[in-house]
């Protein structure tokens, strides 16, 4: 899947009435299949993330996407409070994807099978542990079989048993062709999970974040070129 950035800047109004940039001039031509995004926290991946994936317009320059549906995975599950683990799956389809009531239900009852989930099909988000709802919510994400899947640190929530869960069930995803880009701390995921890992952060020189790196995982890991992502992973790495 080629994804093309062009000089992408952005930038926004801070509650002190300022400006402040967040990514200077991200430049970006390749083919990816799984491609993760990490760095130093505030350093613009969130961002990056969201205006690829249409919910935000950025300040300056322009993107391109090969794909023709995508899917998003929130921080924070993103789960409607008020239905149930089935219905924020069968909701979606129904009133957005124009899925029939009935496709809806064995779509959604296939994912929760198949994830472990369809005991849980009843409960709502506060009966279901951190895991159960992130799961849930990247079942949602997958339901209406999208080209790419965006996942904004889907972990960053939970606790290391719950964790496990959510990463098997994204590499699970990825062994069955799904493309996705994910902004993540788990450096072993991004590692050996991810075709390619892209570093962003800011410099001395740089007011707001810019792509200070990018290429095959296990090469930015183990041959990092730029000292600044060297510096990053040998700290993160430590221990």
């Amino acid at each position: 899947m080629r994804i093309t950035i062009k000089d992408l800047s952005h930038s926004f109004v801070t509650p002190e009435g300022k400006m402040k940039k967040v990514l200077s001039h991200v430049d970006f031509d390749d083919d990816i299949s799984t491609l993760s995004l990490i760095g130093p926290s505030g350093g613009g991946k969130s961002t990056l993330l969201r205006i690829l994936a249409g919910l935000i317009k950025p300040t300056e320059g322009e993107f391109f996407i090969e794909c023709k549906k995508t899917g998003f995975v929130f921080q924070q599950n993103g789960l409607f409070k008020h239905w149930t683990g089935l219905e924020n799956i069968t909701i979606p389809l129904e009133k957005v994807h124009k899925y029939t009531h009935t496709e809806a239900l064995e779509r959604a009852e296939e994912l929760l099978d198949r994830f472990g989930l369809l005991k849980d099909a009843y409960k709502k988000p506060s009966e279901l542990s951190g895991g159960q709802q992130q799961r849930i919510a990247i079942a949602r994400a997958v339901a209406p079989r999208p080209n790419l899947l965006f996942l904004d640190e889907p972990t960053s929530a939970l606790d290391p048993e719950y964790t496990v869960e959510v990463l098997d069930m994204i590499n699970e995803l990825k062994d069955e062709g799904l493309n996705f880009i994910i902004v993540t701390h788990e450096m072993g995921f991004a590692k050996l999970a991810c075709e390619k890992t892209g570093f962003l952060s800011e410099t001395v020189l740089s007011q707001g974040a810019r792509l200070i790196e990018v290429g095959k995982s296990r090469e930015i890991f183990e041959h990092p070129k730029e000292p600044i992502v060297k510096n990053f992973l040998d700290k993160i790495l430590m221990w």
